[in-house]
């Protein structure tokens, strides 16, 4: 019998091996369905890593631009007067066409208020560019009107951005709304997309980040805004720069403003930038980024497929193997295939692993090392790093990491890298020195981490990127900081700071220092006559002189214009000892200041002298700024006895000073405070009073009436004298409004004595007709009594305006007659109505025959030009008659009145009235 269990086995291996195949054609199905799956999804993890990177890397670049306006900022805060050619020497030094590719132009954006656009428009004209040209034909554009103006007063660089200078940022509302929110916030602020004033239209790719300036008024003060360091951002040629730095590679890139962070998903967004095979529809990943109060969407699409060739033919290629071996050897051939297959995959997955490392340690922009953490070797090192330190491979793979380092950086690295060994941190950072093999050093920023232990042996990675362009920056902005860019001496802020220190150690130590400070004598003159180019050779040539007379432990620095302080360390215990040695070091400072300067533009020497003002300090009197003060008493001191002269200060200087600007804030409350009037001298002519002089007096509440010798100088000094020259003009006018109402007092005259500077400002004409207007007074009632000093200043403007008040009838006395130059060349020149003799001549005339003959000259000299003559300071009768005799029938004095009250200048007017009816 044959048995039928073979055929049925056989049938059912049959089914089993079509299964089996079935199986394997199902599985190797699958695997292929998997494997291309997860070839796209590590296509999408490169390129979500690469996107990523590339965010980030734009981040870091806008962050630098911020950087760059901190940097500009610091410069203003320590010098907010900073000209126009010192910012453009402190832009030029950043190298922006090297390091900053992408910014247009960095440039101070000024706020003006409208009562000083005129001026702040004069004062830029007249501030020079750093190749010493002026913008002559600056001035604000578009001419709006506003209440108050932002205006680009510095831009670097100047070529190609000509039209950027004066620009008011009111025409562009997106640039108006980033400097408002700047002020508003502090904080830095990106405008909203538009295009350059230099581009003539095109699309909006521009940005312009700014950063407020606030200077400091003072204790108790809120800061005052004085506007903002900005910086125009071409979105293209930073993205072009990333580009060609291989940033980019296979990715696709767009960039859109959406809006400010509060107004964010409610504006249309504004692209920025959009590469031309950018794929259409939304990007493939994005991110949002915060640029100054503004989000961008940076949207990213892949360029080419991340995988490579043979990754994207994997999936097939083992689909094609399990279709085989499932044919060939079924269920072991294809669990085979599987153990294998997932070998395969380890192995790519490695490979693909190392490579990827190899080419980002390789490729990087900045330096990378892998070093040996147990002994310190150098195990390999990118070619960027070899570059930075001048050595060959073979050279740095036979060094420890230590070799390299700055012997002063050795222990703080060593103590990092030793809780990196012990696994207390994870990584760390520091920015140190390492030394090239040409023996210099170079900066740099260190990153380092841990790897993965291999074999037993630990490794750490070192990333490694050169800052030594930013610590020179920095260097140079310190230097701006602390020293005078002209001499290199310490400015004034580093001169408080040594200072301190020696009033402090001064202190401690129980011995006396000197500060001596040295004013050039004449100084403007020369800046006027040859020039400031001129001046400032001559302020290098003296700062390289005084540099000769200064010790190894003293300070000379500059502390302003053409003034230098040099502070002298121990002098000893002694005080006769000290003030010996701080004359000695002075007169030699003089003595070599005598000597004639070349200042090499036409070969002709220049003789300067000093003077100097010496206060000694033995650190328990004075502050570091009471010491400057004094020295500067005893220098005014030293120039009010002739100049070239050395003068210690005297406390008594101190005193007098105090009590003048005690009355100086005195005067202040009083002109508020209604403390001053006028009295009336009459001015008599052929025994009738023909009008009055208007004299000012101070009743002061505490010290009662105070001379008019007293605090008329200090007005003028302290420039009080505009306003209460306004003031006396204005009641004076009032007065002769109301005299004008009375009969008998219609026809007097009135006369007010003018200042040098009031007369001299550029409205002072207006002055006069709106005081005549506003109070209703008749001009030809009104004379104005100037000086013959004031007539020297300008002759042709005060011709000029005597020309045109005495068209509105206004008169002219001149005061004090033959005290000052009596030139005739300009009297004939002059609309005058009267000569004054000065009471000096008056009251000796009858004693001296000089003044006797002066006063007869001045009364035929102004007779003879058809003027009026009127003499002051009338005090007897026979003085009177003298002058009578000799042709002069008008006087003023004490003879028939002093200077009286309003009330009894009237009374008196008419009594005499009465008495000659």
């Amino acid at each position: 019998m044959f048995s039928t269990a073979a055929p049925t086995a056989l049938a059912w291996y049959r089914r089993t091996d079509w299964l089996l195949l079935l199986a394997g054609l199902l599985a190797s199905l699958g695997l292929w369905w998997y494997l291309g799956h997860l070839a796209q999804g590590l296509a999408q993890g490169r390129f979500e890593r690469q996107a990523r990177a590339a965010a980030d890397l734009l981040q870091q670049r806008v962050k630098s631009k911020n950087d760059l306006l901190l940097g500009m900022r610091g410069v203003l805060l320590v010098k907010p007067q900073l000209s126009r050619s010192e910012f453009e020497r402190v832009a030029a030094s950043l190298q922006l066409d090297v390091d900053q590719l992408s910014v247009r132009n960095l440039h101070f954006t000024r706020f003006v208020p409208a009562a000083e656009r005129t001026a702040f428009e004069a004062q830029a004209r007249a501030n020079a560019h750093m190749d010493g040209s002026r913008p002559e034909n600056f001035a604000f554009h578009p001419p709006l009107q506003q209440p108050e103006y932002f205006v680009v007063d510095y831009v670097w660089p100047l070529r190609g951005n000509e039209r950027s200078i004066g620009l008011e940022i009111h025409s562009q509302p997106d640039n108006l709304d980033s400097i408002l929110r700047a002020r508003a916030t502090g904080e830095l602020v990106a405008s909203a997309p538009f295009v350059l004033v230099q581009q003539d239209g095109g699309v909006a790719r521009s940005v312009n980040l700014r950063l407020p300036v606030f200077v400091s008024e003072g204790p108790g003060q809120p800061p005052r805004f004085l506007g903002a360091v900005g910086a125009i951002i071409d979105v293209l040629g930073m993205v072009q720069s990333m580009q060609q730095r291989g940033f980019l590679d296979g990715l696709q890139l767009s960039v859109e403003d959406i809006g400010a962070m509060q107004q964010a998903g409610t504006t249309r967004a504004q692209p920025l930038y959009r590469a031309e095979s950018m794929p259409a529809g939304p990007p493939a990943w994005s991110q949002d980024v915060l640029v100054g109060g503004r989000l961008w969407r940076l949207g990213f699409a892949p360029a080419h497929s991340f995988i490579t060739p043979f990754e994207k033919r994997l999936p097939s290629l083992f689909g094609a193997a399990g279709l085989l071996v499932s044919v060939l050897i079924m269920l072991l051939a294809r669990k085979r295939r599987l153990a294998l297959a997932d070998a395969r995959q380890a192995a790519v997955a490695a490979r693909d692993s190392e490579t990827r490392f190899h080419t980002v340690f390789n490729q990087a922009a900045v330096g990378m090392l892998q070093i040996d953490s147990q002994t310190g070797l150098i195990v390999r090192a990118n070619q960027r790093f070899c570059d930075l330190l001048g050595y060959r491979m073979e050279e740095l793979v036979k060094l420890r990491l230590q070799q390299v380092s700055h012997p002063d950086d050795l222990e703080r690295s060593a103590d990092l890298l030793r809780q990196l060994n012990n696994g207390e941190i994870d990584e760390y950072r520091l920015e140190k020195r390492y030394q090239r093999k040409d023996g210099s050093s170079i900066w740099v920023d260190v990153t380092a981490s841990a790897l993965d232990a291999e074999e037993g042996r630990r490794f750490h990675i070192v990333v490694v990127q050169d800052i030594s362009q930013r610590r020179q920056t920095e260097e140079d902005l310190r230097y701006l900081a602390y020293n005078d860019l002209l001499t290199g001496l310490p400015n004034r802020r580093l001169l408080m700071d040594r200072l301190e220190q020696a009033v402090a150690a001064s202190a401690r130590h129980h011995h006396w220092g000197a500060v001596l400070l040295l004013d050039l004598d004449h100084f403007k003159t020369l800046n006027e006559t040859r020039g400031h180019d001129a001046g400032d050779r001559l302020l290098h040539h003296v700062a390289a002189r005084l540099r000769a007379c200064t010790g190894s432990g003293d300070t000379l620095a500059r502390q302003g214009g053409d003034e230098f302080v040099l502070l002298l360390g121990d002098l000893g215990a002694c005080t006769e000892g000290a003030a010996a040695q701080a004359e000695e070091i002075a007169r030699k400072a003089m003595e070599m200041l005598r000597e004639p300067f070349n200042l090499g533009d036409d070969g002709e020497a220049h003789h300067i002298t000093l003077s100097v003002g010496i206060t000694l300090y033995d650190g328990n009197a004075a502050s570091a700024e009471e010491l400057l003060k004094r020295s500067e008493l005893a220098m005014y001191d030293a120039k009010a006895a002739g100049r070239d002269a050395l003068r210690f200060f005297d406390p008594h200087m101190q005193a007098v000073v105090a009590a003048r600007a005690q009355l100086e804030a005195d005067m202040r409350v009083g002109i508020s405070a209604g403390q001053f009037q006028l009295h009336y001298q009459p001015k008599v002519a052929h025994g009738a009073i023909q009008g009055a002089e208007a004299l000012l007096r101070w009743r002061h509440p505490e010290r009662g009436g105070i001379s008019p010798a007293e605090f008329i100088p200090l007005a003028e000094h302290s420039g009080l004298i505009l306003p209460l020259g306004q003031w006396v003009l204005q009641t004076a006018c009032e007065q002769l409004a109301r005299w004008a109402e009375q009969p008998l007092l219609q026809q007097l005259t009135l006369a007010v004595n003018v200042s040098p500077r009031q007369f001299h400002q550029a409205g002072f004409v207006a002055q006069v007709l709106q005081a005549l207007a506003s109070s209703g007074a008749q001009a030809r009632r009104l004379r104005l009594e100037l000086t013959e000093s004031m007539l020297l200043q300008d002759v042709e403007d005060t011709i000029a305006k005597m020309a045109q008040l005495r068209g509105y009838g206004v008169g002219f006395s001149l005061d004090d007659f033959g005290t000052g130059y009596s030139s005739l060349a300009y009297l004939k020149r002059l609309p005058l109505h009267e000569l004054k003799i000065d009471q000096s001549f008056v009251r000796d005339v009858l004693s001296d025959p000089n003044d006797a003959a002066i006063t007869r000259t001045i009364i035929a000299l102004g007779t003879s030009l058809g003027l009026q003559v009127t003499a002051e300071g009338v005090e007897t009768e026979p003085q009177r008659l003298f002058l009578e005799k000799h042709g002069c029938h008008v006087w003023q004095g004490y003879l028939l009145a002093p200077p009286l009250p309003a009330e009894r200048f009237e009374a008196l007017v008419l009594e005499r009235a009465a008495a000659r009816a």
